[in-house]
């Protein structure tokens, strides 16, 4: 039997499909980029493993990140979704908190997105569970078969079964789910609590409803690309990047789809964290950009920030989720003429097919990526990763266009592409406050992590716009979602539903749940194959002042913490987060938490590194800089040698990404192989 040595990790990007692959054996890492294909993503993803070229029979294990469950609800090609909840909430979905999404306060042509299930299609159903989890109403008298048979004759495909209070006491919830999906058939039925036993019937109502609304897509999805990976000899398990930072088995990706969101970008930001460990840096915000969108997160002390209230497009998610945020910008945005006449960049992309113009792919619309080549910084006589060969007039032609839609005064393609650019990188420092200055932190006292295909090329210019004064590009910069899918652990999230004002509960019942959600997670984890020494568990409560709406997630050591260390935690989170504290306040608990994972053996990530000495500079050509153009040298970083230092403006290139640096910046080539870069601002 041949000897299984390697770990494949693979990320679907709405754009391209990024595999890096490991030899455990020797610590070497192979990559490969290919297109994505629309509406079929497991054949780039058997297309990578085909250019990849080593043996599948020595594939160890395969982690995959998919925007399967993302774009089937953008889309909105989920499955035809049935609801059965309590009697007088089956509007609880359209209702919601009676108040406008983001983004529609002052959009005076907003209009409300329909909720996943139709109103017809929500039946209610006489039971009542009360708030201290009494069952006022049992479901053992209750007919289903009518239900069920009224949900098949209109072509439902899922079924949510969700009733008010259920998170107090789930009776209820399960005798109806055994019911129901022994009248349902093949048509997969999920519960409120199997997927967020949490408080907030809302919320709880809309998860339930994204997860069996994504089931039957992901669940295909998944067979279809177990299938062809067996066929093509791979026996190694296949696992599914989870939201939560952690991977799941095909089995648990199945069941519980609304965890899938963010797979890819979620990823990156486990990769980043290798990489700043590597690096000797504690706190970064990671700027992923890829051919769509632009992905940005907070890591602090090491530690990616988790969100555990999430809104995908119109929904509430309640689930842990890294804290991730999207904007439609990537390499693919289109620039565009606003209705009232001015330029506007993205969210609509070019996508993998026909892609941006200078692709020669079919595609006629300006976009970030022919902004760069107009500008210099993309090279017309080299291909890129990919085999990608690119015109630089098609790009012009695209401008032109845009210009005449522009009208008077829209300037030359030049100076058209570099307000184009501009447009880009305030939005994307938007993100990046996003998730710094809106959560209490000072991006200025942060790294930036610059990665994806696109991300080295802007991350200077997003860090000039918020005085950031160090850049870190890693290696393989293009392959970081994947390399973060290889080093991700299994993880599994508990929730208990348990507390009150700290002054009227007894920390010893604290522990004994907390014990209780540890027994579960290990028996799990052991299911699962992971012996005890390779378990980690970490505790957090959910906390607030009494009569907040929102909650605080504070860490918890539940065997040791008193109620003063966590309430004086709390003060100083809040104090931190939203500037102030109450100190004279009650505080109370409303969750307690737990995450476990299954560790696995980390490897050890030596890049190669040459030798000094020899001369990187492939060619010299003119790049616009603010202004005016440059004569700037173009720099192979497979020859930028560990303790060397250059000085910008530069072009650095490598497969699968091109860093661009303006003037101002000292690029510092760390031992760990990434680019430690470092500028300073005038005050």
């Amino acid at each position: 039997m041949q000897e299984q040595k390697y770990i494949v990790g693979i990320d679907v990007g709405g754009t391209f499909t990024d595999l890096l692959c490991l030899n455990t054996e020797t610590q070497e890492l192979l990559s490969e980029k290919v297109p994505s294909i629309p509406g079929s993503q497991w054949k780039g993803v058997l297309g990578a493993l085909e250019q990849l070229g080593i043996d599948y029979a020595e594939i160890r294990a395969f982690v995959h990140g998919t925007t399967i469950a993302t774009n089937a609800l953008l889309e909105r090609k989920g499955a035809k979704t049935g609801l059965v909840t309590t009697d007088g909430f089956r509007d609880t979905l359209e209702i919601g908190r009676t108040r406008r999404l983001i983004g529609g306060l002052f959009d005076i042509k907003f209009v409300r997105p329909k909720p996943l299930v139709s109103r017809d299609l929500r039946i209610e159903v006489d039971e009542r569970v009360a708030a201290d989890g009494t069952v006022l109403q049992s479901v053992d008298d209750v007919d289903f078969a009518p239900i069920v048979q009224q949900f098949k004759d209109k072509g439902v495909e899922a079924i949510a079964v969700a009733f008010m209070n259920a998170y107090r006491n789930s009776e209820n919830e399960a005798k109806a789910l055994e019911k129901i999906q022994a009248l349902a058939g093949d048509v997969p039925v999920c519960a409120s609590t199997t997927v967020v036993p949490e408080k907030g019937e809302f919320e709880r109502f809309s998860t339930c409803v994204l997860n069996a609304y994504l089931t039957p897509v992901v669940t295909t999805y998944l067979e279809t690309l177990a299938a062809e990976l067996e066929g093509q000899g791979i026996a190694a398990p296949v696992s599914v990047m989870g939201s939560n930072g952690g991977v799941m088995t095909l089995d648990q990706a199945a069941k519980f789809a609304a965890g899938t969101f963010l797979s890819g970008p979620v990823g990156g930001a486990g990769g980043a964290v290798r990489i700043c460990e590597m690096a000797g840096v504690d706190d970064c915000i990671t700027f992923d950009m890829g051919g769509t969108s632009t992905d940005v997160a907070l890591i602090h002390q090491l530690t990616p920030r988790i969100s555990h209230s999430n809104q995908i497009d119109a929904y509430p998610l309640q689930v842990p989720q890294l804290d991730i945020h999207t904007i439609g910008a990537g390499g693919g945005s289109i620039a565009w003429v606003q209705p009232d006449g001015t330029l506007e960049v993205g969210p609509q992309s070019a996508g993998a097919m026909p892609g941006p113009a200078c692709y020669q792919r079919g595609g006629t619309e300006p976009t970030i990526s022919d902004a760069n080549l107009m500008l210099g910084r993309l090279p017309t006589d080299r291909t890129l990763a990919g085999g990608l060969q690119l015109s630089k007039d098609l790009s012009e032609k695209a401008f032109l266009g845009l210009a005449e839609r522009l009208g008077e005064g829209a300037g030359s393609p030049v100076q058209l592409a570099d307000g184009v650019l501009r447009i880009a990188v305030s939005k994307m420092a938007g993100a990046v406050r996003e998730v710094s200055v809106h959560r209490g932190f000072d991006p200025r006292d942060f790294a930036l992590l610059g990665f994806g295909g696109a991300g080295p090329m802007h991350v200077f210019l997003v860090a000039e716009e918020l005085s950031i004064p160090q850049v870190i590009v890693p290696r393989f910069p293009g392959h970081l979602s994947a390399l973060g899918q290889l080093l991700a652990d299994l993880r599994h999230d508990f929730v208990v539903a348990w507390g009150g004002p700290l002054n009227e509960i007894d920390i010893t019942e604290l522990r004994s749940k907390a014990g209780d959600m540890q027994a579960e997670a290990t028996a799990r984890l052991l299911d699962d194959g992971f012996a005890t020494d390779r378990h980690a568990h970490t505790f957090s409560v959910d906390m607030r002042y009494v009569g907040q709406s929102f909650t605080l997630s504070i860490p918890c050591d539940p065997q040791n913490s008193s109620w003063d260390d966590l309430r004086e935690a709390f003060h100083d989170r809040h104090e931190q987060t939203f500037g102030r504290a109450d100190r004279h306040s009650e505080v109370e608990l409303v969750n307690i938490r737990l995450f476990s994972l299954g560790l696995i053996d980390k490897p050890a990530l030596k890049f190669a590194s040459p030798e000094g000495g020899a001369d990187p500079v492939i060619e010299r050509r003119q790049v616009w800089f603010g202004d005016d153009w440059t004569d700037c040298p173009i720099i192979d970083r497979t020859k930028m040698a560990a303790g060397e230092s250059f000085q910008g403006p530069m072009i650095i290139e490598e497969a699968g990404g091109t860093s661009v640096v303006p003037p101002g910046w000292t690029i510092n080539v760390h031992a760990s192989g990434s680019l430690d870069c470092r500028r300073s601002y005038d005050d």
